[in-house]
Protein backbone atom coordinates (compact mmCIF):
# COMPACT_ATOMS: atom_id res chain seq x y z
CA UNK A 1 0.00 0.00 0.00
CA UNK A 2 1.45 3.56 -0.76
CA UNK A 3 2.06 5.47 1.85
CA UNK A 4 -0.64 8.66 2.15
CA UNK A 5 2.46 11.07 2.73
CA UNK A 6 4.24 10.05 -0.38
CA UNK A 7 5.62 13.22 -2.38
CA UNK A 8 4.65 12.54 -6.11
CA UNK A 9 6.24 15.51 -8.10
CA UNK A 10 7.71 16.03 -11.41
CA UNK A 11 10.89 15.83 -9.78
CA UNK A 12 10.66 12.60 -7.85
CA UNK A 13 8.92 11.30 -11.16
CA UNK A 14 11.91 12.05 -13.57
CA UNK A 15 14.26 11.16 -11.12
CA UNK A 16 12.76 7.40 -10.74
CA UNK A 17 12.13 7.46 -14.72
CA UNK A 18 15.75 8.71 -15.27
CA UNK A 19 17.16 5.64 -12.92
CA UNK A 20 14.56 3.57 -14.72
CA UNK A 21 16.12 4.04 -18.04
CA UNK A 22 19.40 3.85 -17.11
CA UNK A 23 19.64 0.72 -15.63
CA UNK A 24 17.74 -0.81 -18.91
CA UNK A 25 20.11 1.56 -21.21
CA UNK A 26 23.55 -0.51 -20.03
CA UNK A 27 22.03 -3.63 -21.22
CA UNK A 28 22.40 -2.18 -24.51
CA UNK A 29 25.57 -0.81 -24.44
CA UNK A 30 27.35 -4.43 -25.21
CA UNK A 31 25.73 -4.68 -28.86
CA UNK A 32 27.50 -2.59 -30.93
CA UNK A 33 31.07 -3.92 -28.95
CA UNK A 34 30.60 -7.49 -30.02
CA UNK A 35 32.14 -6.62 -33.35
CA UNK A 36 35.36 -5.41 -31.74
CA UNK A 37 35.35 -8.24 -29.56
CA UNK A 38 35.14 -10.44 -32.30
CA UNK A 39 38.21 -8.50 -34.26
CA UNK A 40 40.21 -7.82 -31.83
CA UNK A 41 40.16 -10.72 -29.04
CA UNK A 42 38.44 -13.54 -31.65
CA UNK A 43 35.31 -14.44 -30.08
CA UNK A 44 33.49 -17.05 -31.68
CA UNK A 45 29.39 -16.82 -32.11
CA UNK A 46 28.28 -18.49 -30.10
CA UNK A 47 29.85 -16.40 -27.47
CA UNK A 48 28.26 -13.70 -28.46
CA UNK A 49 24.53 -15.30 -28.61
CA UNK A 50 25.93 -17.12 -25.38
CA UNK A 51 26.30 -13.81 -24.02
CA UNK A 52 22.75 -13.02 -24.58
CA UNK A 53 21.51 -16.12 -23.12
CA UNK A 54 23.27 -16.09 -19.42
CA UNK A 55 21.89 -12.34 -18.98
CA UNK A 56 18.17 -13.63 -19.77
CA UNK A 57 18.85 -16.59 -16.77
CA UNK A 58 19.82 -14.09 -13.86
CA UNK A 59 17.11 -11.60 -15.31
CA UNK A 60 14.41 -14.55 -14.99
CA UNK A 61 15.52 -15.30 -11.46
CA UNK A 62 15.55 -12.39 -10.56
CA UNK A 63 11.73 -11.28 -12.05
CA UNK A 64 10.40 -14.69 -10.72
CA UNK A 65 11.49 -14.72 -7.12
CA UNK A 66 12.46 -10.80 -6.86
CA UNK A 67 9.21 -9.16 -8.15
CA UNK A 68 7.83 -8.86 -5.24
CA UNK A 69 10.12 -8.26 -3.02
CA UNK A 70 9.86 -4.10 -3.13
CA UNK A 71 6.16 -4.29 -1.47
CA UNK A 72 7.79 -5.98 1.47
CA UNK A 73 11.51 -4.24 2.10
CA UNK A 74 10.26 -0.82 0.69
CA UNK A 75 11.32 0.48 -3.37
CA UNK A 76 14.33 2.00 -2.12
CA UNK A 77 16.07 -1.28 -0.40
CA UNK A 78 15.64 -3.44 -3.84
CA UNK A 79 16.44 0.15 -6.50
CA UNK A 80 19.45 0.75 -5.26
CA UNK A 81 20.96 -2.62 -4.86
CA UNK A 82 19.75 -3.15 -8.44
CA UNK A 83 21.81 -0.17 -9.85
CA UNK A 84 24.69 -1.16 -8.26
CA UNK A 85 24.49 -4.25 -9.51
CA UNK A 86 24.39 -3.13 -13.05
CA UNK A 87 27.74 -0.58 -11.98
CA UNK A 88 29.30 -3.48 -10.96
CA UNK A 89 28.78 -5.45 -14.37
CA UNK A 90 29.63 -2.22 -16.36
CA UNK A 91 32.89 -2.65 -14.34
CA UNK A 92 33.60 -6.22 -15.23
CA UNK A 93 32.25 -5.45 -19.10
CA UNK A 94 34.94 -3.11 -18.86
CA UNK A 95 37.98 -5.44 -18.73
CA UNK A 96 36.66 -7.78 -21.63
CA UNK A 97 39.84 -9.98 -23.44
CA UNK A 98 38.31 -12.96 -23.21
CA UNK A 99 34.76 -15.06 -22.95
CA UNK A 100 34.99 -15.04 -18.98
CA UNK A 101 34.53 -11.52 -18.25
CA UNK A 102 31.63 -11.28 -21.11
CA UNK A 103 29.49 -13.92 -19.60
CA UNK A 104 30.03 -12.73 -16.38
CA UNK A 105 29.14 -8.91 -16.91
CA UNK A 106 26.45 -9.71 -18.83
CA UNK A 107 25.39 -12.41 -15.98
CA UNK A 108 25.89 -9.52 -13.63
CA UNK A 109 23.45 -7.10 -15.84
CA UNK A 110 20.66 -9.55 -16.43
CA UNK A 111 20.29 -9.58 -12.77
CA UNK A 112 20.21 -6.12 -12.36
CA UNK A 113 18.00 -5.50 -14.82
CA UNK A 114 15.39 -8.27 -13.40
CA UNK A 115 15.86 -6.28 -10.15
CA UNK A 116 15.16 -2.94 -11.60
CA UNK A 117 12.11 -4.02 -13.93
CA UNK A 118 10.00 -4.58 -10.66
CA UNK A 119 11.18 -2.26 -8.11
CA UNK A 120 12.33 0.77 -10.17
CA UNK A 121 9.21 -0.02 -12.59
CA UNK A 122 7.03 0.09 -9.19
CA UNK A 123 8.87 3.32 -8.09
CA UNK A 124 7.95 4.62 -11.42
CA UNK A 125 4.42 3.96 -10.99
CA UNK A 126 4.40 5.40 -7.13
CA UNK A 127 5.53 8.28 -8.12
CA UNK A 128 3.92 9.64 -11.31
CA UNK A 129 2.30 13.02 -10.40
CA UNK A 130 -1.87 13.10 -10.16
CA UNK A 131 -2.44 14.84 -13.23
CA UNK A 132 -0.46 12.81 -15.58
CA UNK A 133 -1.22 9.44 -14.40
CA UNK A 134 -0.65 8.13 -17.91
CA UNK A 135 2.99 8.68 -18.20
CA UNK A 136 3.58 5.56 -15.68
CA UNK A 137 2.28 3.24 -18.47
CA UNK A 138 4.44 5.01 -20.62
CA UNK A 139 7.91 4.97 -19.00
CA UNK A 140 7.35 1.61 -17.77
CA UNK A 141 6.89 -0.14 -21.30
CA UNK A 142 8.88 2.28 -22.98
CA UNK A 143 12.04 2.04 -20.62
CA UNK A 144 13.74 -1.11 -21.43
CA UNK A 145 13.08 -0.91 -25.36
CA UNK A 146 13.86 2.81 -25.31
CA UNK A 147 16.89 1.87 -22.77
CA UNK A 148 18.90 -0.66 -25.23
CA UNK A 149 18.43 1.61 -27.91
CA UNK A 150 19.73 4.59 -26.26
CA UNK A 151 22.85 2.30 -24.74
CA UNK A 152 23.56 0.82 -28.03
CA UNK A 153 23.44 4.49 -29.50
CA UNK A 154 25.67 5.80 -27.15
CA UNK A 155 28.46 2.70 -27.50
CA UNK A 156 27.94 3.09 -30.82
CA UNK A 157 29.23 6.69 -30.98
CA UNK A 158 32.46 5.92 -28.36
CA UNK A 159 33.44 3.09 -30.91
CA UNK A 160 33.12 5.85 -34.26
CA UNK A 161 34.71 8.62 -32.01
CA UNK A 162 37.57 6.37 -30.57
CA UNK A 163 37.28 2.88 -31.46
CA UNK A 164 40.67 2.47 -29.74
CA UNK A 165 38.78 3.21 -26.29
CA UNK A 166 35.45 2.74 -26.58
CA UNK A 167 34.99 -0.79 -24.67
CA UNK A 168 36.56 0.60 -21.89
CA UNK A 169 35.38 4.31 -21.83
CA UNK A 170 31.63 3.29 -22.35
CA UNK A 171 31.38 0.92 -19.42
CA UNK A 172 33.10 2.93 -17.18
CA UNK A 173 31.00 5.91 -17.93
CA UNK A 174 27.80 3.47 -17.88
CA UNK A 175 29.05 2.68 -14.43
CA UNK A 176 29.42 6.29 -13.27
CA UNK A 177 25.73 7.08 -14.28
CA UNK A 178 24.14 4.09 -12.64
CA UNK A 179 26.22 5.20 -9.51
CA UNK A 180 25.03 8.75 -9.25
CA UNK A 181 21.24 7.48 -10.08
CA UNK A 182 21.39 5.26 -7.10
CA UNK A 183 22.97 7.58 -5.21
CA UNK A 184 19.68 10.03 -6.44
CA UNK A 185 17.66 7.36 -5.45
CA UNK A 186 18.77 7.14 -2.08
CA UNK A 187 17.07 10.50 -1.31
CA UNK A 188 13.86 9.75 -3.14
CA UNK A 189 10.72 9.60 -1.04
CA UNK A 190 9.80 6.00 0.32
CA UNK A 191 6.74 4.72 -1.19
CA UNK A 192 4.91 1.86 0.58
CA UNK A 193 5.47 0.72 4.22
CA UNK A 194 7.29 -2.41 4.67
CA UNK A 195 5.28 -5.48 5.64
CA UNK A 196 5.95 -8.88 6.50
CA UNK A 197 6.16 -11.91 4.71
CA UNK A 198 9.49 -10.81 2.47
CA UNK A 199 10.81 -14.38 2.49
CA UNK A 200 7.53 -15.98 1.66
CA UNK A 201 7.40 -13.38 -1.49
CA UNK A 202 10.28 -15.33 -3.11
CA UNK A 203 8.60 -18.29 -4.12
CA UNK A 204 8.31 -17.82 -7.95
CA UNK A 205 4.57 -17.77 -9.22
CA UNK A 206 3.60 -18.43 -12.44
CA UNK A 207 0.27 -18.72 -12.96
CA UNK A 208 -2.25 -18.15 -15.95
CA UNK A 209 -5.91 -17.25 -14.75
CA UNK A 210 -8.38 -19.88 -16.00
CA UNK A 211 -9.97 -17.40 -17.85
CA UNK A 212 -6.99 -16.66 -20.48
CA UNK A 213 -5.29 -19.66 -20.80
CA UNK A 214 -7.55 -20.51 -24.30
CA UNK A 215 -5.74 -17.69 -25.43
CA UNK A 216 -2.39 -17.84 -23.49
CA UNK A 217 -0.41 -20.39 -25.84
CA UNK A 218 -1.22 -18.71 -29.30
CA UNK A 219 -0.54 -14.81 -27.88
CA UNK A 220 2.74 -16.21 -25.99
CA UNK A 221 3.99 -17.97 -29.07
CA UNK A 222 3.70 -14.49 -31.16
CA UNK A 223 4.99 -12.68 -28.23
CA UNK A 224 7.96 -15.36 -28.30
CA UNK A 225 8.99 -14.26 -31.60
CA UNK A 226 9.09 -10.54 -30.80
CA UNK A 227 11.33 -11.78 -28.34
CA UNK A 228 13.38 -14.10 -30.65
CA UNK A 229 13.74 -11.14 -32.83
CA UNK A 230 15.05 -8.59 -30.33
CA UNK A 231 17.54 -11.05 -29.08
CA UNK A 232 19.11 -11.62 -32.85
CA UNK A 233 18.93 -8.27 -33.01
CA UNK A 234 20.70 -7.83 -29.90
CA UNK A 235 23.01 -9.98 -30.67
CA UNK A 236 24.00 -10.76 -34.17
CA UNK A 237 22.91 -7.66 -36.32
CA UNK A 238 26.02 -5.55 -35.21
CA UNK A 239 27.93 -8.45 -37.00
CA UNK A 240 25.74 -8.88 -40.04
CA UNK A 241 25.68 -4.83 -40.45
CA UNK A 242 29.42 -5.23 -40.64
CA UNK A 243 30.15 -8.87 -42.59
CA UNK A 244 27.16 -8.61 -44.72
CA UNK A 245 25.80 -5.23 -45.03
CA UNK A 246 26.85 -2.43 -46.39
CA UNK A 247 27.18 -0.41 -43.44
CA UNK A 248 29.92 2.58 -43.10
CA UNK A 249 31.53 2.41 -40.01
CA UNK A 250 30.91 0.41 -36.82
CA UNK A 251 27.98 3.06 -35.17
CA UNK A 252 25.97 1.43 -38.14
CA UNK A 253 25.76 -1.89 -35.68
CA UNK A 254 24.19 0.34 -32.74
CA UNK A 255 21.78 1.83 -35.48
CA UNK A 256 20.29 -1.54 -36.23
CA UNK A 257 20.61 -2.52 -32.82
CA UNK A 258 18.62 1.27 -31.82
CA UNK A 259 16.12 1.66 -34.41
CA UNK A 260 14.38 -1.69 -34.02
CA UNK A 261 14.01 -0.79 -30.10
CA UNK A 262 12.96 2.62 -30.42
CA UNK A 263 10.56 2.45 -33.27
CA UNK A 264 8.44 -0.35 -30.82
CA UNK A 265 7.83 1.53 -28.10
CA UNK A 266 6.58 4.89 -29.87
CA UNK A 267 4.46 2.60 -32.06
CA UNK A 268 2.78 0.70 -29.59
CA UNK A 269 1.80 4.04 -27.73
CA UNK A 270 0.22 5.35 -30.79
CA UNK A 271 -2.46 2.00 -30.94
CA UNK A 272 -3.52 2.81 -27.70
CA UNK A 273 -6.77 3.59 -28.58
CA UNK A 274 -7.33 0.27 -31.17
CA UNK A 275 -8.94 -2.50 -30.02
CA UNK A 276 -6.67 -5.18 -28.34
CA UNK A 277 -7.32 -7.79 -31.61
CA UNK A 278 -6.75 -5.24 -34.17
CA UNK A 279 -3.49 -4.41 -32.51
CA UNK A 280 -2.52 -7.75 -32.28
CA UNK A 281 -3.27 -8.63 -35.85
CA UNK A 282 -2.17 -5.29 -37.80
CA UNK A 283 1.16 -5.71 -35.73
CA UNK A 284 1.73 -9.32 -37.10
CA UNK A 285 1.22 -8.07 -40.43
CA UNK A 286 3.40 -5.33 -39.86
CA UNK A 287 6.09 -8.05 -38.68
CA UNK A 288 5.97 -10.34 -41.27
CA UNK A 289 6.51 -7.76 -43.96
CA UNK A 290 9.36 -5.96 -41.61
CA UNK A 291 10.75 -9.71 -41.73
CA UNK A 292 10.53 -9.93 -45.43
CA UNK A 293 12.56 -6.75 -45.63
CA UNK A 294 15.09 -8.38 -43.49
CA UNK A 295 15.43 -11.19 -45.73
CA UNK A 296 15.79 -9.11 -48.48
CA UNK A 297 18.25 -6.56 -47.29
CA UNK A 298 20.49 -9.54 -46.67
CA UNK A 299 19.68 -11.11 -50.35
CA UNK A 300 21.07 -7.61 -52.04
CA UNK A 301 23.16 -6.69 -48.69
CA UNK A 302 21.68 -3.13 -48.42
CA UNK A 303 22.21 -1.73 -44.89
CA UNK A 304 19.75 1.12 -46.16
CA UNK A 305 17.32 -1.52 -46.67
CA UNK A 306 17.81 -3.46 -43.53
CA UNK A 307 17.03 -0.15 -41.58
CA UNK A 308 13.69 0.54 -43.37
CA UNK A 309 12.80 -3.15 -42.78
CA UNK A 310 13.98 -2.52 -38.90
CA UNK A 311 11.33 0.51 -38.74
CA UNK A 312 8.73 -1.74 -40.26
CA UNK A 313 9.15 -4.72 -37.97
CA UNK A 314 9.82 -2.25 -35.07
CA UNK A 315 6.40 -0.96 -35.08
CA UNK A 316 4.95 -4.23 -35.94
CA UNK A 317 6.59 -5.23 -32.78
CA UNK A 318 4.89 -2.75 -30.75
CA UNK A 319 1.90 -2.59 -31.73
CA UNK A 320 1.25 -6.43 -31.37
CA UNK A 321 2.78 -6.41 -28.73
CA UNK A 322 0.96 -4.10 -26.65
CA UNK A 323 -2.65 -5.82 -28.32
CA UNK A 324 -1.06 -9.67 -26.94
CA UNK A 325 -0.47 -8.63 -23.37
CA UNK A 326 -3.94 -6.56 -23.70
CA UNK A 327 -5.53 -9.38 -24.42
CA UNK A 328 -4.17 -11.53 -21.77
CA UNK A 329 -4.39 -8.88 -18.66
CA UNK A 330 -8.00 -8.14 -19.94
CA UNK A 331 -8.59 -11.99 -18.90
CA UNK A 332 -6.63 -11.79 -15.99
CA UNK A 333 -8.76 -11.11 -13.21
CA UNK A 334 -7.50 -8.60 -10.36
CA UNK A 335 -4.52 -10.03 -8.24
CA UNK A 336 -3.66 -12.47 -10.97
CA UNK A 337 -1.71 -9.78 -12.95
CA UNK A 338 1.36 -10.80 -11.50
CA UNK A 339 1.22 -14.30 -12.66
CA UNK A 340 0.03 -14.00 -15.78
CA UNK A 341 3.12 -11.62 -16.82
CA UNK A 342 5.52 -13.91 -14.97
CA UNK A 343 4.32 -16.63 -17.10
CA UNK A 344 4.20 -15.17 -20.99
CA UNK A 345 7.79 -13.54 -19.76
CA UNK A 346 9.36 -16.87 -18.81
CA UNK A 347 8.44 -18.16 -21.79
CA UNK A 348 9.47 -15.28 -24.09
CA UNK A 349 12.57 -14.95 -22.78
CA UNK A 350 13.52 -18.72 -22.85
CA UNK A 351 12.42 -18.83 -26.10
CA UNK A 352 14.99 -15.77 -27.45
CA UNK A 353 17.49 -17.31 -25.36
CA UNK A 354 17.33 -21.13 -26.28
CA UNK A 355 16.54 -19.87 -30.24
CA UNK A 356 19.80 -17.17 -30.33
CA UNK A 357 22.01 -19.91 -28.58
CA UNK A 358 21.21 -22.54 -31.13
CA UNK A 359 21.66 -19.79 -33.91
CA UNK A 360 25.08 -18.87 -32.32
CA UNK A 361 26.21 -22.40 -33.52
CA UNK A 362 24.28 -22.55 -36.32
CA UNK A 363 26.52 -20.03 -37.87
CA UNK A 364 30.13 -21.20 -36.82
CA UNK A 365 28.80 -24.50 -39.33
CA UNK A 366 26.59 -22.67 -42.06
CA UNK A 367 27.02 -18.76 -42.18
CA UNK A 368 25.72 -15.33 -40.28
CA UNK A 369 23.70 -14.76 -43.07
CA UNK A 370 22.27 -18.27 -44.17
CA UNK A 371 21.14 -18.51 -40.21
CA UNK A 372 20.54 -14.84 -40.01
CA UNK A 373 17.64 -15.74 -43.00
CA UNK A 374 16.53 -18.75 -41.30
CA UNK A 375 15.82 -17.36 -37.76
CA UNK A 376 14.01 -14.58 -39.45
CA UNK A 377 11.90 -17.40 -41.39
CA UNK A 378 11.46 -19.07 -37.99
CA UNK A 379 10.23 -15.85 -36.45
CA UNK A 380 7.86 -15.51 -39.68
CA UNK A 381 6.40 -18.70 -38.90
CA UNK A 382 5.92 -18.18 -34.72
CA UNK A 383 3.92 -14.79 -35.65
CA UNK A 384 2.07 -15.82 -38.66
CA UNK A 385 0.48 -18.66 -36.36
CA UNK A 386 0.52 -17.19 -33.36
CA UNK A 387 -1.64 -14.55 -34.71
CA UNK A 388 -4.15 -16.56 -36.31
CA UNK A 389 -4.67 -18.74 -33.47
CA UNK A 390 -5.23 -15.56 -31.10
CA UNK A 391 -8.05 -14.33 -33.44
CA UNK A 392 -9.74 -17.30 -34.42
CA UNK A 393 -9.22 -18.36 -30.75
CA UNK A 394 -11.22 -15.11 -29.75
CA UNK A 395 -13.48 -15.36 -32.09
CA UNK A 396 -14.90 -18.50 -30.60
CA UNK A 397 -15.27 -16.93 -27.65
Amino acid sequence: MLRPSTRRSATTFTTASFAFVAACAAAGVPAPLYVVYQQTYGLSTVVLTGAFAIYILPLLAALLCCGGLSDHLGRRWMAVPALLAGAAGSLVLATVDSAAPLLVGRAVQGLSVGLALSALGAFVVDLVPPARPGLAGAVTSGAPPGGIALGALTSGIAVQLAPAHAPVLAFVVTAAVLTAAAVAVVFLPETVAGRPGALRSLRPVVRVPSTARRVFPAVCLLVAGTYVLGGFTQALAPSLTVSVLDGDGLFSGALAVAVYHLVGPVAGLAANRTTAMRALAGGAVGLVVGIGGYIAAIAVGSFAAYLVAAVVAGAGFGVAFAGAMRILLDRSPEGTHAGTLAAIYLYCYLAAAVANLLAGVAVEVWGLAPVAVGLCGVVVVMVAVGALGAVLRMRRG
